[in-house]
C-alpha cells in the first residue's frame, strides 16, 4: 500500500498507484539497472503479493522511499519526472 506525506499535515495517506507484480528474479552481480521481476501484470494499488513475486512502480512519476516494496511503501513525487 503505496502513502504520501499531504501538504502541511504530519499524516500519511493511501495514494493508488500503478505497479507491476511478477516473479521475482535475482538480480545480485548484475550490472546496470536490471529488471527485479517478470512475467509480470500491470495494477492499481493496494496488491497484495503472493510468495515469490515483487512489486515494481509502473512509472518513474513517484519514487520509493524504501529499498524493497513490501507491505507499506512511502512514495515520494520524483522531481526530475516529465509528462
Amino acid at each position: 500500500v503505496p502513502l504520501e506525506k499531504e501538504e502541511g499535515k504530519a499524516q500519511l495517506k493511501h495514494k493508488p498507484v500503478s505497479c507491476h507484480v511478477g516473479q521475482a528474479v535475482d538480480t545480485v552481480g548484475q550490472a546496470g539497472k536490471p529488471k527485479t521481476i517478470t512475467g509480470f501484470q500491470t495494477h492499481n494499488t493496494p496488491v497484495l503479493l503472493g510468495v515469490g513475486e515483487r512489486m515494481e512502480l509502473a512509472t518513474e512519476k513517484y519514487i520509493s522511499m524504501s529499498p524493497v516494496n513490501e507491505g507499506f511503501v512511502v512514495i515520494k513525487d520524483n522531481p526530475d519526472y516529465q509528462e
